[in-house]
């Protein structure tokens, strides 16, 4: 089972450290870090999604942060197929001037990552990702470690 994370933080910068202690971690957590994405919502509202940067990141993975931010924000296809409170829940933590580090881990790693991260005071916002996502999500090429 796969769980998608979001962990919110009030400022721009947080979600970055964040992503970095993960890429630091990955290997010792059993995760992908290509599976962590960082989304900032600028001070006049707009966002910026970061995906990983290493020199040898999956496309599949950056494709898959921008359709599932894109829908959760804009009600797009898949949306649906999320916990109810999941969209609804990371539209109301992205207000401007915040940023949230996005995972998707296999559900057996969650409360690790959630340990590692625990300096940063981030808030959890989480859902099991279902069997069922659209295809053009396409996620079973994906990298799930664990």
């Amino acid at each position: 089972m796969r769980r998608l994370m979001a962990i919110t933080y009030e400022d721009e910068i947080r979600a970055g450290r964040a992503a970095e202690e993960i890429g630091r971690c990955a290997e010792a957590l059993l995760i992908d870090p290509d599976a962590t994405s960082v989304a900032i919502c600028e001070r006049d509202g707009s966002l910026r999604l970061t995906t990983s940067r290493r020199p040898d990141a999956t496309a599949p993975w950056s494709e898959f942060w921008g359709t599932l931010l894109g829908a959760v924000m804009h009600g797009g296809e898949g949306a649906e197929l999320l916990a109810d409170d999941f969209p609804a829940r990371l539209r109301l933590a992205l207000v401007p001037g915040s940023s949230v580090l996005l995972l998707a881990v296999p559900a057996s790693r969650e409360p690790a990552v959630l340990d590692a991260l625990s300096p940063l005071d981030g808030e959890e916002i989480a859902c099991t990702l279902p069997a069922d996502l659209p295809r053009r999500w396409d996620i079973e090429g994906l990298s799930f470690v664990g």
